[in-house]
Protein backbone atom coordinates (compact mmCIF):
# COMPACT_ATOMS: atom_id res chain seq x y z
CA UNK A 1 0.00 0.00 0.00
CA UNK A 2 2.97 2.46 0.25
CA UNK A 3 1.91 3.37 3.42
CA UNK A 4 4.42 5.34 5.29
CA UNK A 5 4.14 4.35 8.61
CA UNK A 6 6.37 5.99 10.86
CA UNK A 7 8.11 9.16 10.90
CA UNK A 8 10.83 10.03 13.14
CA UNK A 9 11.81 13.67 14.14
CA UNK A 10 13.97 15.92 16.52
CA UNK A 11 13.95 11.82 18.31
CA UNK A 12 10.59 11.57 18.11
CA UNK A 13 7.43 8.98 16.26
CA UNK A 14 5.54 11.83 14.69
CA UNK A 15 3.16 9.10 13.49
CA UNK A 16 0.81 6.42 15.44
CA UNK A 17 0.70 3.21 14.02
CA UNK A 18 -1.50 0.25 15.84
CA UNK A 19 1.34 -2.75 17.21
CA UNK A 20 -1.54 -5.00 16.37
CA UNK A 21 -1.73 -4.27 12.73
CA UNK A 22 0.84 -5.72 10.36
CA UNK A 23 3.32 -3.61 8.25
CA UNK A 24 4.34 -6.90 5.92
CA UNK A 25 3.39 -6.88 2.67
CA UNK A 26 1.81 -10.34 3.15
CA UNK A 27 -0.91 -8.88 4.80
CA UNK A 28 -4.10 -8.12 2.72
CA UNK A 29 -5.62 -5.74 5.45
CA UNK A 30 -4.05 -1.94 5.34
CA UNK A 31 -2.17 -0.58 8.09
CA UNK A 32 -4.11 0.27 10.93
CA UNK A 33 -2.02 3.72 11.65
CA UNK A 34 0.79 5.84 9.60
CA UNK A 35 -1.09 7.62 6.30
CA UNK A 36 -2.84 4.80 4.05
CA UNK A 37 -3.66 6.15 0.54
CA UNK A 38 -7.48 6.36 0.16
CA UNK A 39 -8.12 5.81 -3.82
CA UNK A 40 -10.12 5.75 -6.11
CA UNK A 41 -13.12 6.71 -3.62
CA UNK A 42 -13.03 7.54 0.55
CA UNK A 43 -15.56 5.70 2.51
CA UNK A 44 -18.01 3.44 1.18
CA UNK A 45 -18.13 3.33 -2.65
CA UNK A 46 -21.14 5.10 -3.71
CA UNK A 47 -22.28 1.95 -5.78
CA UNK A 48 -24.70 4.01 -8.45
CA UNK A 49 -21.80 6.69 -9.01
CA UNK A 50 -20.35 6.93 -13.34
CA UNK A 51 -22.54 3.93 -14.28
CA UNK A 52 -21.45 1.64 -11.11
CA UNK A 53 -17.54 1.89 -12.07
CA UNK A 54 -17.05 1.88 -8.15
CA UNK A 55 -20.20 -1.10 -7.31
CA UNK A 56 -17.07 -3.52 -6.45
CA UNK A 57 -14.90 -1.88 -4.29
CA UNK A 58 -14.13 -1.48 -0.90
CA UNK A 59 -14.22 0.86 1.48
CA UNK A 60 -11.42 3.44 0.37
CA UNK A 61 -10.62 1.74 -2.66
CA UNK A 62 -7.44 -0.17 -3.27
CA UNK A 63 -4.29 1.77 -3.26
CA UNK A 64 -3.78 1.46 0.49
CA UNK A 65 -3.72 -2.52 -0.06
CA UNK A 66 -2.31 -2.79 -3.42
CA UNK A 67 1.48 -3.34 -4.18
CA UNK A 68 3.37 -0.43 -5.43
CA UNK A 69 6.16 -0.65 -7.34
CA UNK A 70 9.57 1.95 -5.49
CA UNK A 71 11.53 4.19 -8.42
CA UNK A 72 14.83 4.24 -7.82
CA UNK A 73 16.02 6.04 -10.63
CA UNK A 74 13.27 8.97 -9.41
CA UNK A 75 14.30 8.32 -5.70
CA UNK A 76 17.12 9.62 -3.49
CA UNK A 77 18.11 13.35 -2.48
CA UNK A 78 17.38 16.59 -4.05
CA UNK A 79 19.09 18.91 -2.22
CA UNK A 80 16.38 19.89 -0.09
CA UNK A 81 15.80 16.45 1.19
CA UNK A 82 15.38 12.02 0.74
CA UNK A 83 12.70 11.87 -2.00
CA UNK A 84 10.98 8.20 -2.20
CA UNK A 85 8.56 7.91 -5.14
CA UNK A 86 6.48 4.87 -5.36
CA UNK A 87 4.22 3.82 -8.75
CA UNK A 88 1.25 1.63 -9.68
CA UNK A 89 -0.46 1.92 -12.90
CA UNK A 90 -3.69 0.20 -15.02
CA UNK A 91 -3.72 1.23 -18.82
CA UNK A 92 -4.31 -1.66 -21.23
CA UNK A 93 -3.09 0.38 -24.36
CA UNK A 94 -0.01 1.43 -22.49
CA UNK A 95 2.89 -0.56 -22.81
CA UNK A 96 5.11 1.69 -21.68
CA UNK A 97 3.80 2.13 -18.13
CA UNK A 98 3.40 -0.49 -15.34
CA UNK A 99 1.03 -3.27 -15.86
CA UNK A 100 -1.91 -3.40 -13.01
CA UNK A 101 -3.09 -6.54 -11.15
CA UNK A 102 -5.79 -8.71 -12.56
CA UNK A 103 -7.24 -8.40 -9.50
CA UNK A 104 -7.56 -4.18 -9.44
CA UNK A 105 -8.69 -4.78 -13.05
CA UNK A 106 -11.50 -6.69 -11.66
CA UNK A 107 -12.37 -3.93 -9.29
CA UNK A 108 -11.78 -0.96 -11.18
CA UNK A 109 -12.24 -0.85 -14.96
CA UNK A 110 -9.99 2.41 -15.86
CA UNK A 111 -6.91 3.18 -16.97
CA UNK A 112 -4.83 4.90 -15.04
CA UNK A 113 -1.11 5.57 -13.15
CA UNK A 114 -0.63 6.61 -9.64
CA UNK A 115 3.18 8.09 -8.77
CA UNK A 116 3.19 8.58 -4.59
CA UNK A 117 6.36 10.88 -3.56
CA UNK A 118 7.65 10.59 0.33
CA UNK A 119 9.78 13.90 0.53
CA UNK A 120 11.62 13.85 4.18
CA UNK A 121 13.07 17.38 4.62
CA UNK A 122 14.91 18.64 7.55
CA UNK A 123 12.10 19.75 9.67
CA UNK A 124 8.48 18.44 8.38
CA UNK A 125 7.53 15.24 5.89
CA UNK A 126 5.87 15.80 2.57
CA UNK A 127 3.89 13.39 0.97
CA UNK A 128 2.07 13.75 -2.41
CA UNK A 129 -0.07 11.57 -5.07
CA UNK A 130 -0.28 12.18 -8.33
CA UNK A 131 -2.72 10.72 -10.72
CA UNK A 132 -2.82 10.29 -14.85
CA UNK A 133 -5.46 9.36 -17.18
CA UNK A 134 -3.22 7.77 -20.07
CA UNK A 135 -3.69 9.09 -23.24
CA UNK A 136 -4.24 6.45 -24.81
CA UNK A 137 -7.71 6.03 -22.15
CA UNK A 138 -10.86 5.92 -23.90
CA UNK A 139 -12.71 7.16 -20.57
CA UNK A 140 -12.88 9.53 -18.16
CA UNK A 141 -10.95 8.78 -14.91
CA UNK A 142 -13.37 10.21 -12.02
CA UNK A 143 -11.99 9.70 -8.39
CA UNK A 144 -11.79 10.67 -4.80
CA UNK A 145 -8.56 10.45 -3.01
CA UNK A 146 -7.39 11.24 0.48
CA UNK A 147 -4.10 10.93 3.05
CA UNK A 148 -5.57 9.35 5.73
CA UNK A 149 -3.08 10.55 8.72
CA UNK A 150 -2.54 9.29 11.56
CA UNK A 151 -1.25 11.78 14.03
CA UNK A 152 1.01 10.32 17.42
CA UNK A 153 -0.07 12.83 20.27
CA UNK A 154 2.51 13.60 23.30
CA UNK A 155 2.22 11.09 25.48
CA UNK A 156 0.72 13.35 28.14
CA UNK A 157 -1.98 14.23 25.65
CA UNK A 158 -5.42 12.29 25.10
CA UNK A 159 -7.66 13.65 22.22
CA UNK A 160 -10.05 15.45 23.73
CA UNK A 161 -7.23 17.75 25.19
CA UNK A 162 -6.36 18.48 21.52
CA UNK A 163 -7.89 21.74 19.69
CA UNK A 164 -7.88 22.66 15.79
CA UNK A 165 -8.18 25.64 14.07
CA UNK A 166 -9.37 26.68 11.69
CA UNK A 167 -12.78 25.19 10.91
CA UNK A 168 -15.29 27.89 11.95
CA UNK A 169 -18.15 28.60 9.44
CA UNK A 170 -17.20 25.29 7.59
CA UNK A 171 -19.86 23.03 6.28
CA UNK A 172 -19.63 19.34 8.15
CA UNK A 173 -21.07 16.18 7.69
CA UNK A 174 -21.57 14.12 10.58
CA UNK A 175 -21.19 10.61 10.49
CA UNK A 176 -21.26 9.88 14.30
CA UNK A 177 -24.79 11.53 13.72
CA UNK A 178 -25.76 9.54 11.16
CA UNK A 179 -24.33 11.45 8.26
CA UNK A 180 -26.43 15.31 9.37
CA UNK A 181 -24.99 17.91 7.93
CA UNK A 182 -24.24 21.47 9.66
CA UNK A 183 -22.04 24.21 9.83
CA UNK A 184 -18.74 24.88 12.47
CA UNK A 185 -19.73 27.92 15.11
CA UNK A 186 -16.63 26.86 16.91
CA UNK A 187 -13.58 28.90 16.81
CA UNK A 188 -11.74 26.11 17.68
CA UNK A 189 -12.52 22.66 17.82
CA UNK A 190 -12.28 20.45 20.44
CA UNK A 191 -12.04 16.45 19.37
CA UNK A 192 -14.66 15.57 21.40
CA UNK A 193 -17.81 13.76 20.40
CA UNK A 194 -20.61 10.95 22.04
CA UNK A 195 -18.63 8.81 24.00
CA UNK A 196 -15.47 10.73 22.82
CA UNK A 197 -16.06 9.94 19.22
CA UNK A 198 -15.52 12.59 16.38
CA UNK A 199 -15.85 11.43 12.81
CA UNK A 200 -16.62 15.20 10.63
CA UNK A 201 -15.54 15.67 7.04
CA UNK A 202 -15.43 19.60 6.79
CA UNK A 203 -16.00 20.68 3.25
CA UNK A 204 -13.49 23.00 1.93
CA UNK A 205 -11.41 23.97 4.63
CA UNK A 206 -8.41 26.05 4.46
CA UNK A 207 -4.71 24.90 3.47
CA UNK A 208 -3.32 25.12 6.57
CA UNK A 209 -4.76 23.73 9.69
CA UNK A 210 -3.03 23.75 13.25
CA UNK A 211 -3.46 21.04 16.23
CA UNK A 212 -2.75 22.68 19.58
CA UNK A 213 -2.84 21.03 22.80
CA UNK A 214 -4.80 22.12 26.05
CA UNK A 215 -2.01 22.49 29.13
CA UNK A 216 0.78 20.67 27.04
CA UNK A 217 3.30 22.63 24.47
CA UNK A 218 3.60 21.61 21.29
CA UNK A 219 1.44 21.97 17.57
CA UNK A 220 1.35 20.20 14.76
CA UNK A 221 0.01 22.05 11.72
CA UNK A 222 -0.78 20.41 8.65
CA UNK A 223 -0.47 21.76 4.74
CA UNK A 224 -2.00 20.80 1.96
CA UNK A 225 -2.79 21.44 -1.77
CA UNK A 226 -5.43 20.56 -4.54
CA UNK A 227 -7.01 18.57 -1.26
CA UNK A 228 -10.66 20.53 -0.98
CA UNK A 229 -11.72 19.04 2.29
CA UNK A 230 -10.43 17.66 5.61
CA UNK A 231 -11.58 14.71 8.11
CA UNK A 232 -11.52 15.17 11.68
CA UNK A 233 -11.35 11.79 13.48
CA UNK A 234 -10.95 9.55 16.47
CA UNK A 235 -13.21 6.38 17.43
CA UNK A 236 -13.28 7.35 21.41
CA UNK A 237 -12.03 4.77 23.53
CA UNK A 238 -15.37 2.69 23.58
CA UNK A 239 -15.56 1.97 19.71
CA UNK A 240 -11.70 2.04 19.39
CA UNK A 241 -11.69 -0.94 21.79
CA UNK A 242 -13.90 -2.86 19.01
CA UNK A 243 -11.32 -2.54 16.19
CA UNK A 244 -9.90 -5.93 15.81
CA UNK A 245 -6.46 -3.81 14.76
CA UNK A 246 -6.25 -1.76 17.22
CA UNK A 247 -4.16 -1.78 19.86
CA UNK A 248 -5.13 -2.12 23.71
CA UNK A 249 -5.45 2.48 24.79
CA UNK A 250 -4.39 2.86 21.40
CA UNK A 251 -7.65 5.29 20.39
CA UNK A 252 -6.09 7.14 22.96
CA UNK A 253 -2.73 8.11 21.39
CA UNK A 254 -3.75 9.33 18.13
CA UNK A 255 -5.85 11.79 15.82
CA UNK A 256 -6.83 11.73 12.20
CA UNK A 257 -6.63 15.26 10.99
CA UNK A 258 -6.93 13.65 7.00
CA UNK A 259 -6.85 16.13 4.05
CA UNK A 260 -9.09 14.88 0.78
CA UNK A 261 -10.60 15.17 -2.15
CA UNK A 262 -14.29 13.82 -0.98
CA UNK A 263 -16.77 16.48 -1.78
CA UNK A 264 -16.58 15.68 -4.86
CA UNK A 265 -14.99 14.04 -7.75
CA UNK A 266 -11.76 14.70 -9.85
CA UNK A 267 -12.70 13.94 -13.51
CA UNK A 268 -9.47 13.28 -15.63
CA UNK A 269 -9.67 13.05 -19.76
CA UNK A 270 -7.14 11.12 -21.52
CA UNK A 271 -3.74 12.52 -21.04
CA UNK A 272 -4.82 14.51 -18.21
CA UNK A 273 -3.26 14.80 -14.44
CA UNK A 274 -3.58 16.00 -11.11
CA UNK A 275 -1.83 15.82 -7.77
CA UNK A 276 -2.22 16.24 -4.09
CA UNK A 277 -0.11 17.29 -1.56
CA UNK A 278 0.26 17.30 2.07
CA UNK A 279 3.25 18.89 4.72
CA UNK A 280 3.20 17.72 8.06
CA UNK A 281 5.66 19.80 10.52
CA UNK A 282 5.92 19.53 14.39
CA UNK A 283 6.98 21.64 17.47
CA UNK A 284 7.70 20.67 20.65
Amino acid sequence: GATVFSYIQAGKERLFASSKSSVHGSDPAAIRGGIPICWPVFGPPNTEAYEGVYSKLKQHGFARTSTWTYSAEESGSDGEGEKAVFRQSRAQRAPEVLASTAETRALFDRDFSLKYTVHLLPSALTVSLGVTSPSSSSSTLPFQALLHSYLRLPSSVSPPQVRVTPLNTLTFVDKVTGGKQGKEDREVVEVQGPKGEVDRVYYHAPDVLEIKYEGTPGSMKVTKEHLADVVLWNPGPEKGATIGDMEEGGAGRYVCLEPGQVSSFVELSAGQSWEGKITLEFTD
